[in-house]
């Protein structure tokens, strides 16, 4: 085997290791991404035996990987795919997923296209570029920013080094070692991507892509407020952004409720933050199908509790006049009865809300749950997965000020439910409620840094959105839930629930104890007067001025050129010295004369550089049109030559300077005599010139 070609496929392997990390981190799949690395790796290893093994029986080993890997790879990665669009994947999960598949089929195509083209196993970089396109709406954090620099490195990287090679085999190049491979397409690579992102940076600030996610800056967020009135009903969509203005929520009755007064009734919890809004978490929340229990007419839907209940259960009956109403429950389900008519299954997510697999007709049912309390509960054995916590507390890196305003006001405080408390507190006290908060569409600016440092009044939602962020900042796992909050009881105590009874809260976890509710929004009423109102957006304005942007962007690409540049620094370091470094007297004269000699020999003069410097005196003065000062001064500097060669004279610092300024004057005349007298070289293109050319290429 021709040793330098793994350079290519270690490259392309790294490469694909990046993107379906990045798809796991979007998709929060990790089986579906650990298989299609699988696959892509069995079409890498066919396509590397295919092309570059001398024995048959290793190039019939790769055909049958090719084969088979073919065959296996659309059902293996196909039923994955169907099954996570079956439990409710987004249309764009469902594309990077689509995209994911199609980039591991490109693996098996393109290697093999090996010397037909100057690039085969390049082309995976185009797939590669369509998963980070769909996943930077998705995900902006800092792993992606580093995932894409990395990927950014590596495509060029593989893309110079199969171009190099392929050159190499076509006989265009000399001998190419591995060493030499990946110092070459090593600092290309690395220079290149700093190049790229320097240019990309001067043309966008790194603080609007910091101040506002990659999300929001390449693919604006959709208007899609949390609670949506639609046909005599309210719906909770996977995906809510927070685009602030007038709430427009009708007050329409939607629920009444017997049995219980309880004013809290969840409908969906949200997870991930992905700038400007919140959507739900497929994996975390993984729905969980009833044990059913059919009675006579009704059907019982019946869960077991995920931890030991803190609060005693509440039972309630839910009618609605409406024909496709959402399930409500008053904590976490445990008990859900139906009439037999309704005709559907009601998923439980392991948050406790209830999620239908299709609209179902229902006009009363049934519901027994456990409430979260809002309260500290007695401490027992709660404790979250390292996923769960891992998703829980994410905390996105560009709102840093929102993490320094939560760390000053927990200063001092060492519980977490403590901490939790004071945040709430926060909230409730320092900012005011608005059913008509100021619009953030538009702003080049996060949300919830709008409302915390320039709004300073917002809905529930942003109360919710900050108060989750700010326990997350501080190492408290939360969650944000929306549903319904109504204090309205009728006089034979029933509870009445309408359109504009909307709400959305936070839930904390404690360790040890469990989740918590808590609610940061405050009551509508006036707060302060406008004096104190001015100076709290003053100060937040001073607030905001006083940190310094970190540049997470700016350090990276300051490495790259660290990287890519201390070699080349290394190698013109060394040069330079060969070059300047003292010299014996006797050096510098014979410098400065072979010097004189391959500048006259670039300007026409018959020179030779194996001639006597005498004979080549006796050349420079026989050219015609060559300067008279010139002629002297190159006499002068072969006597000098002369003199320290074969005389043996020992020349002090005085002739070394002369030697230097007889050079000096000699490279002036040259320069006259090419400028005046040398007809300059244009070579004429012919049509047979230029086929040769582009064979060449």
């Amino acid at each position: 085997m021709r040793q330098p070609f793994w350079v290519v496929y270690l490259a392309a392997a790294v490469l694909l290791l990046i993107a379906f990390w990045v798809v796991a981190l979007a998709t929060e799949s990790y089986a579906f991404a650990t298989v299609c690395y699988a696959w892509s790796m069995v079409g890498l290893l066919a396509a590397f035996l295919q092309s570059h093994a001398s024995h048959p029986v290793l190039r019939a080993t790769g055909s049958l990987l090719w084969l088979g890997g073919l065959l296996g790879i659309i059902p293996t990665i196909g039923s994955n795919w169907q099954a996570a669009v079956m439990a409710g994947a987004t249309g764009d999960l469902a594309w990077l997923m689509m995209v994911a598949i199609v980039a591991v089929v490109v693996v098996y195509l393109v290697g093999r296209w090996w010397g037909e083209f100057y690039a085969a196993i390049s082309f995976i970089v185009v797939p590669v570029l369509s998963i980070f396109g769909l996943s930077i709406p998705m995900v902006a954090s800092l792993e992606i920013i580093f995932a894409l620099i990395s990927a950014m490195v590596v495509g060029i990287f593989l893309v110079s080094a199969e171009s190099l090679l392929l050159r190499w085999q076509k006989g265009q190049l000399g001998d190419v070692t591995s060493r030499l491979l990946l110092s070459y397409c090593w600092r290309l690579a690395v220079t290149g991507s700093a190049t790229v992102l320097t240019i990309g940076l001067l043309l966008v600030p790194p603080a609007t892509l910091l101040q506002a996610p990659l999300s929001q800056q390449l693919f604006r967020l959709p208007v899609l407020p949390f609670a949506r009135f639609n046909y005599s009903a309210v719906e909770f969509p996977d995906l809510f952004t927070m685009p602030g203005g007038p709430i427009s929520l009708p007050d329409i009755e939607l629920f009444r409720v017997r049995g219980t007064t309880y004013p809290r009734w969840r409908v969906r919890t949200y997870v991930h933050y992905v700038g400007s809004g919140w959507r739900v978490s497929n994996e975390v929340e993984d729905p969980q199908l009833p044990n059913l229990k059919v009675r006579d007419d009704t059907v019982e839907m019946v869960w077991q509790p995920t931890s030991k209940p803190a609060s005693p259960p509440i039972e309630a009956v839910v009618s609605s006049g409406l024909s496709r109403p959402v399930f409500l429950s008053p904590g976490e389900a445990v008990k859900l009865r139906l009439s037999a008519l309704a005709r559907g299954i009601v998923l439980r997510t392991k948050s406790g809300c209830l999620l239908p697999i299709s609209p179902m007709r229902v006009s009363a049912y049934s519901v027994t749950a456990i409430p979260i309390p809002e309260t500290l509960p007695p401490k027992g054995s709660a404790s979250l997965t390292p996923e769960e916590r891992r998703v829980f507390s994410y905390f996105p890196p560009y709102l840093y000020r929102v993490r320094e305003l939560a760390l000053q006001v927990v200063r001092g405080i060492d519980k977490p439910y403590d901490k939790a408390k004071a945040l709430e507190a926060f909230l409730r006290t320092q900012y005011r409620y608005s059913d008509s908060p100021p619009y953030a569409v538009g702003r080049n600016i996060d949300v919830v840094t709008f409302f915390l440092f320039d709004a300073k009044e917002g809905a529930c939602d942003w109360f919710a959105s900050a108060l989750a962020l700010m326990c997350r900042a501080v190492g408290i796992p939360a969650r944000v839930v929306t549903g319904f909050y109504s204090d309205e009881v009728d006089d034979d105590g029933t509870l009445v629930i309408r359109a504009n009874d909307a709400h959305a809260w936070v839930e904390a976890f404690i360790d040890g104890h469990g989740w918590v509710t808590l609610d940061a929004t405050p009551s509508d009423d006036g707060r302060g007067f406008a004096l104190w109102e001015f100076l709290q957006r003053w100060l937040a304005r001073r607030y905001r001025a006083s940190f310094a942007n970190p540049n997470i962007i700016w350090w990276f690409v300051a490495t790259l050129w660290l990287l890519g540049m201390v070699p080349t620094m290394w190698q013109l370091g060394r040069r330079t010295w060969e070059r300047y470094k003292p010299r014996p007297k006797w050096q510098v004269i014979a410098h400065c004369y072979l010097t004189a000699v391959q500048i006259g020999r670039k300007a026409g003069l018959n020179l030779q550089l194996n001639a006597t410097p005498w004979e080549n005196a006796e050349v420079c003065a026989q050219t015609p049109r060559f300067p008279v000062l010139g002629k002297r001064a190159f006499r002068e500097l072969a006597d000098l030559t002369v003199a320290v060669l074969y005389a043996g004279e020992e020349p002090d610092r005085m002739t070394v300077k002369r030697a230097k300024r007889l050079l000096k004057t000699f490279r002036q005349q040259v320069r006259l005599y090419k400028h005046w007298f040398t007809v300059p070289k244009v070579k004429q293109l012919s049509l047979k010139a230029l086929k040769q050319l582009w064979e060449k290429l």
